[in-house]
């Protein structure tokens, strides 16, 4: 692994330090679009930030485009892999490469909105670990604008309500990349996955550690420029073959009695 990029920033005392970390794969023109809105929102909002950029060898030049971005604002950061490793595995590593006292993951493609941003520190702020985005709970959304969306979207809400009937853990959404966590929660948090299940596994992890867990309504739209890299089925065996290592591992340790899902659940 090779990482190139300025050297991590540092939160002064009196203002901790936010990192939106970014997972491309020949996202060069949403990469570009995307880190101006969220440095304009970071501005805009007071929040001291940095992006990590996590790039598996794009063939487009998106690792390129990172570089001219981190020496254009720098608070732009460049982790560069190899091969491509897909999202999930992109995001781990990008959760523990991220220098911020507040880690915040999302798409590229602008099917996350980058307005949400604000919110989901915010939350952490009033005493969340994890912070969720859902589609799935009341004010979500996951926009159907075509066949293949619809596919999609039914997909992932039955993915999702069975992930939650397995593990036990009272969150509606698992497999969205937007999300928000206290640096303490990457560090203590050991997962093993290294695809897309990712994302499941921490929630489901963090949760049963014992970290106050939350979920903010979001609306997941399809994405503006580019193609989705997603493999529908083979991710979808690959998630229900760890969902039931999870759910074999399944127990109720001292800490889950601590455990906290928001009562709040849907409100901004």
């Amino acid at each position: 692994m090779t990482i190139m990029a300025p050297g991590p920033l540092r939160a002064s005392p009196a203002s901790e330090l936010v990192s939106v970390v970014l997972s491309t794969y020949n996202e060069r023109e949403n990469l570009s679009n995307l880190v101006a809105v969220i440095e304009k929102i970071l501005a805009t909002n007071g929040i001291s930030g940095e992006i990590v950029v996590v790039d598996d060898n794009s063939p487009d030049g998106t690792s390129d485009v990172a570089r001219a971005l981190g020496r254009k604002y720098g608070n732009v950061r460049l982790l560069w892999r190899p091969g491509k490793l897909g999202p999930g595995s992109a995001h781990a590593d990008g959760y523990r490469f991220a220098a911020g006292d507040i880690i915040v993951g999302m798409d590229t493609d602008f099917s996350h909105s980058p307005y949400d941003i604000p919110r989901f520190v915010a939350k952490i702020r009033d005493g969340f670990d994890v912070v969720v985005g859902s589609r799935y709970i009341h004010g979500g959304q996951y926009q159907i604008n075509s066949l293949q969306t619809l596919k999609k979207s039914v997909a992932s809400r039955l993915g999702n309500i069975l992930i939650h009937l397995l593990s036990g853990v009272p969150v509606h959404d698992f497999t969205t990349a937007l999300r928000a966590i206290k640096r303490e929660v990457v560090h203590n948090v050991e997962t093993e996955s290294k695809g897309n299940s990712f994302f499941m596994e921490f929630i489901i992890k963090a949760y049963r550690e014992g970290y106050k867990t939350t979920e903010v309504p979001i609306v997941f739209r399809d994405r503006i420029a580019g193609k989705s890299k997603l493999s529908l089925g083979r991710q979808s065996l690959k998630m229900i073959l760890d969902l039931l290592k999870l759910a074999r591992n399944r127990s109720t340790p001292p800490q889950l009695l601590s455990g906290k899902i928001d009562k709040g659940i849907g409100e901004c």
